[in-house]
């Protein structure tokens, strides 16, 4: 049983890391959650109001920047450290709010949104890493899903502020989370495996702040077999180059990636996040009277709560029971959504069914927020090799924003050529064959220490 104590200051780490992902949560929905400004207020512009294009083109400039930021700050964090690159992060997203309300013209807040993009590659590629190194067996799960959850707190928190106050308040005012985190996250030491590569004695000073035990404390025997398990591989090869080519090829680096990337296929292919650009579409078609607005804070509080269930029941229930719950939940739901539209589309009467599509609509926001979309993180960071994990970590988020990038992009053609009930009944068939996947491939890693899950590859 892990002691108050020793939770401590490994929640306080993973609650002030990720105030970072806080932030980037915000960016992440800021252009929904200001349309109706960007679109219509021509005062703030010298090109007067956005068009849909150009707006387009403000949205989708994080794409790249994340590109960017995942792939220099993950080289950064094996140079620099895992604190001091998170720590520099903080600056591109102070910029992207700094900026966004002195912008006067799309290609200013375009600029912005890169900069904010290279802090969200940093995210998603450092934060799982520096979580995974520091925390306890018992805790590595739970505090891996702050990040999700914080993440969906922006997206909430963003559009409540959206609601209520213009898109230039709202900058100022968010302003203060890099700033808090700045303050907050400095006091953190630096990972303890991170340091075993460098520096023993600081390896052992961060280990022992972790787990609560003070530098004069008596460590006991499992603080000690885990300080000597960090330092092994170190002392049993002091002149082996850091990485080589073997390192990638082995049957557990193999299986470890290809099992991370089924993971993140599963989390583009299952069609949820494409479908939060047509939330409006389905709230519209189902009679609803819901400004858009509205519309975007309640499914983004479903959303979160989905990602608290997961928080809750991750470390109860497993991340591979989550992980087939969670797909499980998206195949049903999107299965009875494009039911719902073909019969429609064929001229049956489904007038007494007009709740369907936003029942079914909640039921893949939410499975997916309880699961596919935050549990892949840790488990991912979990499944791979240490001394490969921060680069093989990287490759797979860049392959994530990859995808992302072209599935937002051909996701209305999809519509627009098989119509809505073709591509949910597609993305439901992705659905399905992920969930055989999981169930085959995907190992159980609750409770298991960084070593006995790698000896079950």
């Amino acid at each position: 049983m892990v002691s108050v104590r020793d939770k401590k200051h490994q929640y306080l780490a993973g609650i002030s890391v990720n105030l970072l992902s806080l932030s980037y949560g915000c960016v992440y929905s800021w252009t929904s959650a200001s349309y109706v400004y960007l679109l219509e207020d021509s005062r703030q512009f010298e090109t007067g109001v956005l068009t849909k294009e150009q707006l387009g083109w403000v949205t989708a400039a994080a794409f790249p920047g994340s590109f960017v930021g995942a792939l220099f700050f993950g080289w950064l964090a094996d140079k620099i450290g895992r604190k001091r690159c998170l720590l520099l992060a903080a600056l591109p997203m102070l910029t992207h709010w700094l900026i966004i309300p002195f912008a006067r013209n799309p290609f200013q807040l375009a600029v912005a949104r890169f900069f904010a993009g290279t802090a969200g590659g940093c995210c998603f590629t450092v934060i799982p890493v520096y979580i995974t190194e520091l925390a306890q067996d018992r805790l590595r799960s739970t505090l891996g899903m702050i990040f999700a959850l914080n993440l969906g707190a922006g997206i909430l928190l963003i559009n409540i502020l959206g609601y209520f106050m213009h898109y230039i308040t709202v900058a100022w005012i968010l302003i203060v989370i890099p700033l808090a985190f700045l303050v907050c996250f400095s006091f953190n030491p630096e990972s303890p495996q991170y340091l075993a590569q460098h520096n023993k004695e600081k390896a052992e000073r961060s280990l022992r702040y972790y787990r609560g035990i003070s530098s004069s404390g008596d460590a006991n025997e499992e603080f000690q077999q885990e300080l000597s398990r960090l330092c092994k591989s170190e002392e049993e090869k002091p002149g082996k180059p850091q990485l080589c080519w073997h390192d990638f090829t082995t049957r557990k680096a193999r299986k470890a990636y290809l099992i991370g990337l089924g993971l993140v296929l599963a989390n583009q292919f299952n069609g949820s996040l494409a479908m939060q650009n047509y939330m409006t579409f389905i709230f519209a078609e189902a009679g609803s009277n819901l400004p858009p607005m509205l519309s975007a804070i309640i499914v983004s509080a479903i959303q979160l709560t989905g990602t608290c269930s997961s928080t809750h029941f991750v470390e109860r229930a497993g991340r591979k029971t989550l992980l087939l719950i969670s797909i499980s939940g998206i195949f049903l739901g999107e299965s009875a959504m494009a039911s719902y539209y073909f019969l429609t589309s064929k001229g049956y009467d489904t007038s007494m069914f007009n709740w369907l599509p936003i029942a079914s609509f909640s039921l893949i926001q939410f499975s997916a927020n309880s699961g596919i979309l935050s549990v892949i993180f840790p488990v991912i960071a979990e499944l791979t090799p240490p001394k490969i994990r921060s680069t093989v970590v990287r490759v797979q988020m860049i392959t994530m924003f990859l995808l992302a990038s072209v599935i937002t992009k051909i996701f209305p053609y999809l519509t627009v050529t098989l119509g809505m009930p073709g591509t949910l009944f597609i993305c439901a068939g992705f659905s399905f064959a992920f969930i055989v996947f999981i169930a085959i491939f995907v190992p159980e890693t609750k409770g298991k220490t960084i070593e006995a899950i790698q000896d079950s590859l």
